[in-house]
């Protein structure tokens, strides 16, 4: 029992200070996007340390007191995200002026077309918004979305495709490749209700091995400068392979104006779909100031590595 207590809580020590360090390398932020666990990893330690030996050695009683430090560290960091903490965005229940949108990677590889139409026609949202899909997803899904007037579609074979489908006339759209010529972003205004709505839609690529994170983050800061406190309402979302947490969303923010619905109201994990112990939330919404929050819902799983998520709010100060 003490082996595998050291062991385990070396391990904690070692992801916490990775996951502290601001290297901007995937491995890096890997474990800044993995707090939930190493915070759950430091609680078993914790656990475990109530069966060892009462006469344990200096080591292990160091361990005891690191393994306390991680958990108060990792929940200091996430705890926005807890629903005891105050929400960032206003609850409402006016819908005079509720707009709803879902967001979902679909996953390339994903065959499962009946899965999502069957989803959108029970949610029926205002907005769709579809990242990694590719041309046979288009094939099979565009002509059984005849109620979505609008659409802007950027099927792509290398899993960055990105589609966002309307019943709201869209103006000044536009696709653009902000940082790599592979990975497209969607710029569009939504004519709703005598109001427009600016909205952001993009799909950076993960932290990994073959792709620089620096791209996903500068990304991000430049998504931030577009929608940068102007007048109109503004919505950014997608998957968009960071955390809430992380001090690049926080930039995000920052730079922004931008809020997000999901402080104070839960974590809403949405990937990995498949693997229920390892899901983080990584598909996200932004909003400005304009809104309030009528609901946002993790929905059943279409056969993708991600959830879909839903989001509703009542749009109320112009």
């Amino acid at each position: 029992m003490s082996t595998l207590y050291v062991i385990l809580s070396f391990v904690c020590l070692l992801t916490t200070v990775l996951s502290g360090i601001d290297f901007r390398k995937w491995w890096s932020k890997f474990w800044d996007i993995n707090r939930v666990h190493i915070a759950g990893l430091a609680f078993i330690c914790i656990v475990l340390s109530l069966f060892l030996e009462r006469n344990h050695s200096s080591i292990i009683t160091s361990l005891i007191g690191t393994n306390l430090i991680c958990l108060v560290y990792h929940i200091y960091i996430i705890r926005f995200f807890f629903p005891f903490y105050p929400k960032e965005i206003s609850d409402t229940s006016n819908t005079d002026k509720l707009i709803s949108l879902v967001s979902i990677n679909v996953r390339k590889k994903n065959k499962k077309y009946n899965n999502l139409i069957s989803l959108v026609k029970n949610q029926d949202p205002d907005l769709l918004l579809l990242t990694e899909v590719d041309h046979e997803w288009i094939e099979h899904t565009l002509p059984r979305l005849e109620e979505y007037t609008y659409r802007i579609l950027q099927p792509q074979e290398n899993t960055y495709g990105i589609a966002l489908f309307s019943k709201y006339k869209l103006v000044d759209s536009q696709v653009k490749f902000l940082v790599e010529q592979d990975v497209p972003s969607i710029y569009t205004n939504i004519l709703f209700r005598g109001v427009k709505i600016q909205f952001l839609g993009l799909h950076p690529k993960p932290p990994a091995p073959w792709n620089k994170v620096i791209n996903k983050d500068l990304e991000l800061i430049k998504v931030a400068t577009l929608s940068n406190f102007n007048e109109h309402p503004t919505i950014v979302s997608g998957d968009l392979n960071d955390v809430g947490w992380s001090k690049i969303t926080n930039q995000f923010k920052t730079i922004s104006g931008l809020l997000d619905p999901r402080i104070g109201r839960g974590f809403f994990n949405t990937y990995n779909a498949l693997i229920p112990i390892l899901r983080v939330p990584i598909d996200h919404f932004f909003i400005s100031k304009h809104f309030k929050v009528y609901k946002v819902e993790k929905l059943k799983n279409i056969g993708s590595d991600h959830f879909p998520v839903m989001l509703m709010a009542n749009l109320e100060v112009l």
